[in-house]
Formats: C-alpha cells, sequence, structure tokens
C-alpha cells in the first residue's frame, strides 16, 4: 500500500443530499436535489491539517463538464449549512467541490463523486381552449366537445380528465380520461 494514500473508516464518510436552484433576474426556481445521497471522497468538516483550529467558512467551486476548469463560486461561514449556486445553465453537467477552511489556511478538497444536471422544473400545460361545448342532449346521454389545451408546458400531454359537478352537493366527481387527440366525447 502507497504510505500516500489515506484510509477512512465507514464512519469517516458521509453520506451528503444537495441540490441546485437555478436563480436569474426573474428570480429563483425550485431547487433540483439529489434522488439518493452521494458519497463524498473526504469528509466535507476535516481540515487534514488543522492544528486543533475550528474550521472558520468553506470555498464552494464548481466545473463546467469535466473537463472545465475549477471556479471558486463562494466563500461561506462555518455555520452556513447550505448554498444555493447562481447561474446554472439548464442541460449543462457541473461538478462540485467544497473546501474547508481555518486560520491556518484550506484543508483537503472534496468533490461530489457525480455531477449535476440543472432541469427547469415541469411546466403544466395550459387549460383547454374554451368554451366547453355541450351537444347532442339527451335523457341520458350528450356530446361534450372543446378545443385542445394552447401549450403543453415542458412535455407531451398525456391525457385530459373529464369531470362532472354534482348540482344538489357541488363536488366534483371524475367521468372518464382522453387522449390528447380526443377534442369530444360522448357521455352514455
Amino acid at each position: 500500500m502507497d504510505d500516500n494514500t489515506t484510509k477512512y473508516s465507514p464512519k469517516d464518510l458521509i453520506d451528503y443530499l444537495f441540490r441546485v436552484s437555478a436563480v436569474n433576474e426573474e428570480g429563483q426556481v425550485s431547487p433540483l436535489e439529489t434522488k439518493e445521497p452521494v458519497r463524498l471522497k473526504r469528509k466535507i468538516d476535516v481540515l487534514s491539517s488543522n492544528g486543533g483550529s475550528k474550521v472558520t467558512g468553506y470555498v464552494v467551486k464548481q466545473k463546467r463538464g469535466s473537463d472545465g476548469d475549477w471556479e471558486e463560486v463562494a466563500t461561506l461561514k462555518a455555520i452556513e449549512t447550505s448554498y444555493k449556486v447562481p447561474k446554472l445553465d439548464e442541460d449543462q453537467e457541473y461538478f462540485f467541490s467544497i473546501t474547508a477552511l481555518n486560520q491556518n489556511g484550506q484543508g483537503e478538497t472534496c468533490e461530489l463523486d457525480t455531477s449535476v444536471v440543472p432541469k427547469r422544473p415541469p411546466e403544466k400545460p395550459s387549460p383547454p381552449v374554451g368554451p366547453v361545448i355541450l351537444s347532442g342532449i339527451q335523457k341520458t346521454s350528450l356530446v361534450l366537445a372543446r378545443k385542445p389545451s394552447k401549450n403543453e408546458g415542458r412535455s407531451p400531454l398525456t391525457a385530459y380528465y373529464i369531470e362532472m359537478r354534482d348540482p344538489n352537493n357541488g363536488s366534483w366527481s371524475a367521468v372518464t380520461k382522453v387522449t390528447p387527440d380526443i377534442t369530444s366525447y360522448c357521455f352514455l
């Protein structure tokens, strides 16, 4: 075994969850969160040569893609346990690292073992274009027609749900689910 290799016992390794929010002039969107914990190569809050000094802060760095250059994003106080990285590009792969600081300098840098790729949060489709047209009204049947939604959101429509409200109690009940290509439905 190489003498320069540091061995860590399982109790020295910590699994972290992370989240990333995109921020622009319009505001901040919901964060993208890791679904599974990420095990860092080293424990974040341990300086390799801290001389017994307390951690005074952390340096957060990022790089675009695996071949990018590391750039400092923020210097945090020791009490700060989260940071929202601004100005991330959608669908761009990012790698992040964190380095603990104290009065003696910087500790070893800890890198995430996986990358983060920001995605915009899902966007709901717009409502169907009205009005809802009812025709062929009989005692036990009618035809409901509508125009499709103008905007499908960020993913293709999968269905329209048709519901009916009970005039006596005001509650809505599901009638059926139709595929997006169906613009009229006959109730029997």
